[in-house]
This record gives structure tokens, sequence and C-alpha cells, in this order.
């Protein structure tokens, strides 16, 4: 309750009047009445003065303002995880999480009776769901953990009531897939800026849970390549987590399925593989250390074409509980025959490093070497390089244009020809290529997707600074170019990746001629370094670096080698090789439970040429048996689903069927992909106290240490109801009858005095 001021003028206008009414009362008005007796004319004076009081009191109409609690529509979420990471036995006295919570409830339970008589105190289970409980059970069986889901929730379903907070009592890790996993921060942000209203958090758990007994696991398994050739060494890297197996030997090995006698939908044994001179399927480990992370290399060959699945494991351990976790699969495509290409370079270290592909795939690179500088033209290029299908690809590095005119024969004009009849063309950075190199005069010209003119040809003997970056560069892709085949060195944090590769020392300046020209990667300001194109049936790549090589020097051998199989791969149309109309694919081939898959897929000519208008038709045949239909879409000259219903762990093979002017196209295209044997919410029940932390400080609310939390519901108790929760009644003093009667009254009384005194 307090008094509250609202003048009918301003302060100074006030004051003036108010000193003027009293100065004209006690001046004028004591001389009218000086020659009563003395009580009289007091008393006269006194109610003058009285009256005037009354009018200045009116014209500060003061008011009794008391405030409210509106407790008939507050409300307190306390919300308690029941997820099964909540039976980790933790607390103290080996309680577990659950039980924990809701001996802090029962501890604090003459607190809520007295807040119940303010607020309606609301109970609520959470694990991916919500559910409202009377009083919290111990029960901690939900399927995973989804703070960030359930934050929404509770924010969706709160529109139109007076919610004054929200208690959220859990280990605070987010453990969920798929639709469920919503960022809790986001979530939490949302939630303050609607309903303006607290997150309060209590954190129970550890954040260093110790596995009872011996645990191996194996994490992050990676191939350098998912698409390989056949009789081609395959390294294969994981993980190796171990917890508990001080002392021990563990084998780490790798199986790959056996496919005899298996169609379609049906998976495979996996078997070992045996040791060979080219390969170390198996290794044995031993630690002296309870827990720790070690990464491990092997390989395998790939023997025969097909497609397989590829198991990283460690052997169980006898006296091992928990064995899910022992061995994780992905798949890998082995094909037959090879690629070759044709490569025409001044000796230099990336000429060195490029042949190395011979050695870790199919490619077979034949090399021209050319001349440098002013002796380029000494030099002399077979003929036989451009016959017809002799080769898939050709890479043009610092070779002037003049070069290839030297034999007599329009070689220029023949690779044209090779290129708009389906084989691949790279030009890669250096002093005399692109229009340096006079290629803007050459049949080359309306082929490479780089902007050239006849004038930018300089002698051979000279070079042009200004066409050049001079600056060590960082190469990264650019937001198109980190979802294309050629642009992807990790099937997750592919940027992060790029981004850790060493700087190069500079770049060709090369410009896209046309906005329909794609750029792959640029540099951190955003120069382009890789421009992709395409013209009759074949593709051409325009490169502006030409240091790659330091990458392998600086320990990214397998990103080297990978980046550019992948752009030879693509310029011979075999990233995805079929020689069927339709084709189906999903990168990564292997994902964690309740991840969402993309699946893509498409049609093609006899020729190779995509059919954009296609319809399609995508099942996915799960592992319990169960085939799902899902719905496609279109996404430019192909077509794109996401499949969701990945909650079993397991092979998903995915039929794509195709028609095409109401005909059928050719036989069903098929792929397969793996979810990962996880429980993403028991594999690690590590609390997160930082998540915690984040939400209350996010929301203006605070992390109530567990022994506090009675402390802090009385703290809520006697002064935590928001202010905009309260209603205010206000009590005029000046408006109304009483004010009224007291002025007539006085000045009535006034009057009778003076009457009688004969003064009227």
């Amino acid at each position: 309750m307090r008094l509250v001021i609202e003048p009918v003028w301003s302060w100074p206008v006030i004051v003036v009047t108010a000193v003027t009414m009293i100065v004209l009362v006690l001046w004028t008005y004591p001389s009218r009445v000086e020659h009563l007796p003395p009580f009289s004319r007091r008393l006269l004076i006194f109610l003058r003065c009285c009256a005037a009081a009354i009018l200045i009191l009116t014209m500060l109409r003061p008011s009794i303002q008391v405030s409210e609690t509106d407790k008939q529509i507050l409300q307190l979420n306390i919300l308690t995880d029941r997820s099964r990471s909540m039976s980790t036995p933790d607390g103290p006295g080996d309680l577990s999480r659950r039980e924990y919570i809701l001996k802090i409830l029962s501890d604090n339970q003459e607190q809520f009776e007295l807040l119940k008589k303010d607020v309606d105190v609301q109970f609520i289970d959470f694990d991916s769901e919500l559910s409202t409980a009377k009083e919290p059970e111990n029960l901690a069986d939900g399927k995973t953990t989804a703070i960030g889901k359930v934050i929404d929730n509770i924010r969706e379903e709160a529109v139109g009531e007076r919610l004054i907070g929200m208690i959220m009592m859990s280990d605070g890790a987010q453990r969920a897939g798929g639709d469920d996993d919503i960022d809790p921060l986001s979530a939490s942000r949302r939630f303050v800026e609607q309903l303006r209203v607290p997150i309060h958090t209590l954190v129970v758990g550890t954040s260093e849970v110790s596995t009872a007994g011996i645990d191996l696991a194996v994490a992050d398994l990676q191939l350098d390549q998912s698409v390989t050739f056949e009789k081609k060494t395959v390294p294969v890297r994981f993980q190796l987590k171990l917890v508990g197996a001080a002392g021990k030997k563990v084998r780490v090995r790798l199986l790959i399925e056996d496919r005899n006698g298996k169609r379609q939908g049906e998976s495979g044994e996996l078997v070992e593989i045996p040791l060979s001179s080219e390969s170390r399927p198996f290794r044995d480990i031993e630690t002296n250390k309870n827990s720790v992370t070690i990464p491990v290399e092997l390989s395998f060959v790939a023997e025969q074409a097909g497609e397989y699945k590829i198991a990283a494991e460690v052997v169980p351990d006898p006296g091992e509980v928990k064995l899910n976790n022992n061995r994780l699969e992905t798949l890998i495509t082995v094909r037959k025959g090879g690629l070759k290409v044709a490569y025409f370079d001044v000796p230099r270290p990336e000429q060195k490093f490029l042949r190395r592909l011979n050695e870790t795939a199919k490619i077979q690179i034949d090399t021209q070497v050319i001349l440098p500088g002013k002796f380029a033209s000494q030099s002399k290029i077979d003929p036989d390089f451009f016959k017809k299908d002799k080769y898939d690809v050709y890479i043009i590095g610092d070779v002037p244009a003049s070069v290839f005119e030297n034999s007599g024969d329009d070689l220029l004009r023949q690779l044209a020809l090779r290129v708009h009849e389906g084989a691949g063309l790279l030009m890669t950075g250096g002093l005399h290529n692109f229009g340096a190199g006079g290629y803007a005069s050459t049949p080359l010209a309306l082929i490479l997707p780089v902007k050239m003119s006849p004038e930018d040809t300089i002698p051979l003997d000279q070079d042009r600074p200004e066409d050049h970056i001079n600056t060590p560069i960082q190469m990264v892709p650019t937001v198109d170019g980190d979802q294309r085949y050629i642009m992807t060195l990790a099937a997750s944090q592919n940027m992060e990746r790029w981004e850790e590769l060493p700087k190069l020392g500079g770049a060709t300046r090369i410009l896209p001629k046309s906005g329909a020209i794609e750029i792959l990667a640029e540099t951190k300001n955003e120069m382009p370094l890789l421009l992709a194109s395409e013209t009759g049936r074949g593709r051409v790549l325009a490169l502006a670096v030409d240091e790659t090589w330091k990458w392998h020097l600086h320990g990214f051998e397998a990103e080297h080698q990978r980046f550019w199989q992948q752009m030879i791969l693509w310029l011979a149309h075999k990233e995805y090789e079929s020689d069927q109309p339709l084709w189906a694919r999903v990168e990564p081939r292997n994902f964690s439970p309740l991840s969402k898959v993309p699946l893509e897929f498409g049609a093609q000519t006899d020729n190779g040429v995509p059919i954009p208008d296609a319809n399609f038709q995508v099942e996915v045949l799960t592992p319990i048996g169960e085939t799902l239909k899902v719905p496609p879409q279109r996404f430019g000259d192909h077509g794109l689903a996401d499949f969701t219903e990945t909650s079993e762990p397991g092979d998903y093979w995915v039929t794509v069927k195709g028609t095409h002017d109401g005909k059928t196209l050719g036989l069903p295209a098929s792929t397969r992909f793996v979810i990962d044997s996880r429980d993403i919410e028991m594999d690690n029940p590590a609390a997160d106290p930082g998540m915690m932390t984040e939400i209350a400080e996010t929301t203006s609310g605070q992390v109530i240490p567990p022994e506090k939390f009675g402390e802090f519901l009385e703290s809520l108790r006697q002064g935590g109801i928001p202010e905009e929760l309260k209603r205010y009644r206000r009590i005029n003093l000046w408006d109304g009858w009483p004010p009224l009667l007291i002025f007539i009254g006085l000045m009535s009384l006034e009057w009778t005095i003076r009457k009688l005194r004969g003064l009227v």
C-alpha cells in the first residue's frame, strides 16, 4: 500500500496556487473578523483555512494504491526428468538420480504446502514428451532426453496461462535424435522471449560417470573413400575407447560382409578378413591406463566389385557386460575397372603428389611432362592422348595453349570434342594457363568456366603478378560447395575439416564467366578457387591453386588423396556410377539412431543425361521387415527425400522406382544405409551441468543447489511473484462524496457562525 499524488497541474503551478490561496486567506480574512471575540475570530479563520486546504488537496488528487496478487491463476511448473539415464546411481548414498530428485521434493514438502497457498504448483515428468503427474513416481523409463523439445512444448502449452516460472530438475544432458533433437538453448531463448518468465535449474548427477567393470567401445568410424575399386587397399580409421582395461590386451579387427547367396534386402554375415601383405585387418592393443581413447587405423583389400558392409570391432572381453558399443558398421562400394587420366604439366611438386593416386585407387594417370617457361615451345605432345575413348579425364597444369599447337595437329579442338562426348577436363592454377596462357583464343574458350580475353595472353618468359593472389590463403567450400560430392572431406563437420588444412601459398585469380557457373570453393574473403560447369556430356573444373601437395606434407595425406579422387570421379561421371536409367545413393552410409537420413535419387538417359521430370516411388525396408513409403521431392534434375523412422539399429534397404511419360524407367535402383547399434541415452550417461547453467542464465533464472532447494522455495514464496502478475486497486482521497461533504460542512458552519455574529 502506498500514497500516490497526481496533481491536476504541474508542480510549480500547484505550489503557486496553494501559496496564493493561503496568503489571501490569512491577509484579507482576519481584518474582516477582528471585532469579534477571540474564540469566534479564531474559529472562523480556522474554518476558512480548512476549506482552502480541501481545495488544495483536491488539486493534488491524492489516492492510496493497494497491490494484490492474482492468486487464482498463478502457476509454477516443476519438471522432473524420468529418462533412463536418471536411473544412474551416482547420488548421495548411492541413490539414483531419480530417487534423489524425489528425496529433495519430499524433504521440502512443507515449503510446497506454503507455496501452494499462493500459486498452483504443477508437477510434470518428462523424457522426450511431457506427462502431468499429481506426485512424481520413482520411475525412470523414458527412452531419450529431449530437453529442447520439452521446453518448446511447455512454451506452446503455456500460452494464455499466468506462468510465474519453471523449475527443471534433471542431469541436463540432451540425448535425442531426429525431430526430437532441438537445441535446448535456442528453445530457452524462445521460451523467455514469449513468456517473460525464468527457468530455474537443479542439476543431479555427476559429469564423470565411470562404467562399472570393463567397457570396450568403437567410435567415429571413417573411410577415406566410400567408393573404391577392385584390388585396392582401403584404410579404415576409428577411435578405440577403453574403460577398466588397464593391463589387458584387446584385439581390434575389421569384418567384411559375405554376400554369397544373398539377395536384395538380405544382409550377409560379417566375417574376418585374412591378413595379407597389402593390408592390416587386425591389431592387438595393450594399455596401462584405466580410461583411454586410442586412434586406430586398419586396412583391407577390396577383392570384388559390389556394395559391402564393413565393420570395425573390438573383440568383447569375457567380463564385459555392455556389448552393443563394441562394433560400428558402414558400407563401401567397390567398382570394377578404373579411370584413365591424361595429365599435362611442367615439373613441379603438385605433379609428383598427384601421381600417387596411381597407388591408392584404381586411377591410372599418364603424365606428359612439359618443359617450363621459354623452353615450352620445344615440347611435343603425342596426338594419341586425344583419341576417342582413350581417356576419361584430362588435366592441364601450367601449360600454355601454344604447346598443344606445336605438333601441327589441332589438339585443343580434339580435346574440346572429347569433352563434348563425355570426357572430363580440369585446369589447375599456374603462370601460363587460362587467359594468360592464351586459351581465350582456342576451342577451350567455350568450355572453360573462367572469364578470359585474348588480351590476357602473356609471353612464355614473362609473368604478370596482378593475375595472382600472392598471400597465404585458406581454401574452404562455399555454402553450395559444402553440400557437393567433390568438397566432402568428412561425413560430419566438413567445414571444420577444411579449416584444419594448411594454408596454400597463393592462387591464380579466376572469375566465373557467367551466373550459370558453380563456385564450389573460395578463400576466406570469398575469392573463387574452384569453378564447375557442364558442357555437352562432359564436365569441366577450373582449380585456381597448385599447391595442394602441402596438405600431404603436413599430415593430411588422406584429405589430399580424397579431394583429388573425388574431382576425378566427378569429372568422369562416376560419383554414382550406374549403367541403369535409375540411380540412388545415401551419404554418409551410417547414422546414429533417430537420425534424419537424406536419400538422393535420379534418372538418366542412355547417354547419361539427367531426366529432370521423372516421377519416383521410394520405399525403405527396415531391419524388422517393415516396408515404408517415403514421399519424394524434386530438387533440380534429381530427387531428394528424408527418412526419419530410424529407431531400430541395422540395415535399411532403399528401393527407387521411376517412370517418365507413363513408361517404366528400367530396373529399380537400390542402395542401403546402416543405423548404428547404439543407445544414445545410456552409452554416455554423464550429467551436463554446463547446459543447465546456460539454460538458467539465458532465461534469467537461478541454478539451485540441491541442499538449498527449500531456501529457494521460501524466497520464491516471499518475494518471487513477478510484478506483472500483481493487480493494483486504487482508493481515491479527492474524488468522491467525503471531500465534497467536508468542504460543504466547513463552509456551512462558517456561514452559520457569521450569520449569528451579524456578518451576513
